[in-house]
């Protein structure tokens, strides 16, 4: 059953008049750092141990919460624990803090991972011990408050704001059939750096493996505030460990959402593989991974970003091959614990789903399904214009139905995400007002090249359908209030009577026996009346003039007022003409939109 379009646009529509606007100079959240350094030159045996004093947090505002990290230099292994407290009386069991064994700084110390506290932690305690004697010499604490996202980010993070795909690498992306999902950019995770690290150069690899890592457990206070997470990160990063940038290429939370990491795009090297990063894309997962698996959300989101790496980069997903920069033949998709760096990396849970994940992976390249894309307002298959509301059919294209109710429009729902690939071989993505698991209705993105496009249709899993469709500078059509293209047009009628006043009627009523609309016949009125119609479609923004339409009722050319963007509802186009008295009394009659020589679908009308 057809979804009734223009019912489903006032539905997603109303009340959203105008996009929310975003400010091009919006702050990023603040993220607050200090250190507590601490001389120790402590011997240890296996049955002694090194327990702090009382430490008290030495930010004075922390929030939403406050992520806490090590580094130390010593001889021997060692275990580092750690404790909290909001009052210096009642205390949190003690929490390991686990070694990056194969991390070390460029201060010549090793590093732990980051534990998440709440944020009104005041107080902690660390306990140092080793299995065999070893000796330490300094240890550092640091603190990191990174900043509550504000509620629009972090709306925008969920939508998915940005809709340009990358395309550096032009000869790579043309031979790529599998669409890069969308990815949070680091201005709007609210990266301290914005888009271009001031820390260092950028330096760029061509990519042969894609790694696997997992970060801190997300059990604290995360509160869903990831973006506060990957600043965390990016905070340790760059000034525990003393990296240009945060190591990972992109990072991925436990909801399935993507944020690029490091700078520089596409293909740039980053920090994350035991030293030897050249030939890498580094991905990871934030969450422990000791014990338990990543949430399927993260695990689809994964699968699909390496999917388009691996189609990119021509990467066999279940292969082997030698890693030029630490020359071990490896899995071209590979954890952590593969390189030559001593590291359980990603987790003792998760490194045993790898196989599967390198299977799902290679499923996606192979198993395409089809989709078929038609203008939302007449469902016919000519051409498609940017900025027109698109229909688009197929089967498996989401997990559940959902209407997108955002403002801007989502750029995913239930997981499934659109992208257009034109004729020039940009990709952008398209934002969403419905999905089902056979139809999806999605605004074709603004700025695409004309001539033969490619839609690719993505859903939660990360299966792909395909389809072609002609992008064209118009491709005019009029919704009909029945939702089928045909009959009685979804319009309105303006009466501006002599007096000035002004009444809006309508041209259709909705008739229970039959179960659909039907025309109201139109009453011209007297002659003093002035009355027009005002009806709306899509796909004819893009005229050349407004001298370019033309509006035929009952074949009499009527006077165009108005062809434009209706202003506050996405994707839709408002007609406004002036009706010929002329046509009093010819009854049933054809309405015919002519837009730079393209016609639309007919409908009709009733005239007394």
């Amino acid at each position: 059953m057809k979804i009734r379009i223009f019912a489903l646009l006032l539905l997603a529509q109303t009340m959203l008049v105008l996009a929310l606007s975003v400010q091009a100079q919006e702050r990023a959240p603040e993220v607050r750092h200090q250190e507590l350094k601490f001389e120790l030159a402590a011997e240890l045996t296996q049955s002694s141990a090194v327990t702090s004093e009382v430490i008290a947090v030495p930010l004075n505002r922390v929030e939403p919460f406050l992520a806490i990290g090590a580094a130390w230099k010593a001889r021997g292994e060692i275990h580092l624990h750690l404790r909290s407290s909001t009052d210096g009386v009642i205390w949190s069991e003690w929490l390991p803090m686990g070694a990056h064994e194969d991390f070390a700084n460029e201060r010549g110390e090793q590093v732990s991972s980051l534990a998440l506290l709440d944020q009104q932690t005041r107080f902690v305690q660390y306990r140092i011990a080793a299995a065999e004697p070893a000796q330490v010499n300094s240890l550092r604490l640091v603190f990191i408050s990174p900043g509550a996202t504000p509620r629009e980010m972090q709306q925008r993070i969920q939508q998915r704001a940005s809709e340009v795909m990358n395309t550096e690498n032009l000869q790579q992306q043309q031979l790529a059939k599998y669409p890069k999902p969308p990815v949070v950019t680091r201005t709007e995770w609210g990266c301290p750096d914005g888009q271009i690290t001031t820390h260092g150069t950028v330096g760029y690899t061509t990519v042969t493996h894609l790694i696997v890592h997992h970060t801190f457990s997300p059990s604290g206070p995360i509160n869903g505030d990831w973006a506060a997470a990957v600043r965390s990160v990016w905070n340790f990063h760059v000034f525990s460990n003393g990296w240009a940038d945060i190591g990972y290429n992109y990072v991925i939370d436990q909801t399935g959402v993507i944020y690029e990491g490091r700078s520089g795009g596409d293909n740039v090297v980053g920090a994350h593989f035991s030293g030897v990063n050249g030939g890498t894309m580094g991905v990871v997962v934030i969450g422990d991974f000791t014990s338990a698996t990543p949430p399927a959300a993260a695990l689809n989101s994964l699968k699909k970003l390496l999917a388009w790496k691996a189609d990119q980069r021509g990467i066999d997903p279940v292969g082997q091959s030698r890693h030029a920069a630490s020359g071990l033949t490896i899995n071209n998709i590979s954890g952590h614990r593969d390189g030559p760096g001593a590291t359980e990396c990603p987790g003792n849970a998760f490194y045993p789903m790898l196989p599967g994940v390198r299977t799902d992976v290679k499923a996606l390249l192979a198993n395409f399904g089809t989709v078929a894309s038609v203008s939302a307002a007449s469902f016919s298959a000519s051409a498609l214009a940017s900025s027109a509301i698109v229909a688009a059919f197929g089967d498996n294209l989401a997990s559940s139905v959902q209407v997108g109710s955002s403002s801007p429009l989502p750029v995913s729902l239930a997981g499934t995400s659109v992208t257009v690939r034109d004729s020039a071989n940009a990709e952008k993505i398209a934002r969403l007002f419905f999905v089902s698991p056979t139809q999806i209705n999605f605004l074709m993105p603004e700025g695409l090249a004309t001539g033969t496009a490619t839609v690719l249709v993505a859903n939660g899993e990360g299966r792909l359908s395909t389809g072609t469709v002609t992008i064209a500078s118009v491709a005019p059509a009029l919704f009909a209030a029945n939702a089928n293209g045909k009959e009685v047009p979804a319009a309105v009628l303006l009466r501006i009577k002599a007096d000035g006043s002004q009444l809006y009627e309508p041209l259709a009523i909705f008739d229970s026996a039959q179960n659909r609309f039907v025309a109201l016949p139109i009453d011209l009125g007297a002659e003093s009346d002035q009355v027009f119609f005002v009806g709306y479609g899509t796909g004819f923004r893009g005229r050349s003039s407004l001298g370019a339409v033309s509006l035929k009722f009952g074949g009499a050319d009527s006077e165009v007022l108005f062809a434009g963007a209706a202003e506050g509802f996405f994707g839709l186009d408002q007609l406004n003409a002036r009706i010929p008295r002329s046509l009093i009394g010819k009854g049933d009659i054809d309405l015919e939109l002519t837009v730079d020589g393209v016609k639309a679908n007919v409908l009709k009308l009733k005239i007394k």
